[in-house]
């Protein structure tokens, strides 16, 4: 359980990390359309592998 708790917390400090660094440079190009396909690009593919990768690793411990 522990492993795990290390393993959430890493993933929280690298994703703030990562998110602070993104956010600091502004795309003029950016707009509804990229901002939508952004967002089914999170939803559709990558919460899907997500799940099944935190499941896995639930499933070994």
């Amino acid at each position: 359980m522990t492993v795990l708790m290390a393993i959430a917390v890493l993933t929280c400090i690298a994703a703030l990390i990562i998110t602070l660094y993104l956010t600091k440079a502004e795309d003029p190009n950016y707009g509804t359309k990229r901002s939508i396909t952004n967002l089914s690009f999170v939803y559709l593919i990558i919460l899907p592998i997500l799940i099944v990768v935190i499941v896995g690793i639930w499933w070994l411990f």
